[in-house]
């Protein structure tokens, strides 16, 4: 099986290393951003599979971010995973052909099972 490629893209370093940790037990190979402009970078270089999104973070938003990749890589599913929720916000979101929007605090198993959604697992 091919491996696939997930970009963990989040301001808190803990909660983007624990992740990276634990999908990384699990056959993933997994690489993280720190800010916008970084997630940005590192989706034109890596192509991944799915991209972890958090909205509010540094440099450039989530929503800006998801904007400027849908410009150049149509294929990269997206789940937002934010503590930063409002029905405005995630209708604006819907319009890029988002995979999953999911409220912090999430738990492990809800993460895990919109990325296999999202990959088609």
């Amino acid at each position: 099986m091919n491996k696939k490629t997930i970009l963990i893209c989040d301001d808190e370093g803990d909660s983007r290393e624990v992740l990276k940790n634990i999908l990384s037990r699990r056959g993933y190979t997994v690489y993280t951003a720190g800010d916008g402009k970084e997630s940005l970078e590192k989706t034109r270089e890596l192509s991944p599979d799915v991209l972890l999104l958090d909205i509010r973070m540094p440099k450039i938003d989530g929503v800006e971010v998801v904007k400027k990749i849908r410009t150049f890589d149509k294929k990269v599913k997206i789940v937002f995973v934010t503590a930063f929720h409002s029905p405005e916000l995630s209708q604006e979101v819907s319009k890029y052909d988002i995979s999953d929007y999911i409220v912090k605090p999430a738990s492990l198993e809800k993460i895990l099972e919109s990325i296999k959604e999202a990959i088609g697992e």
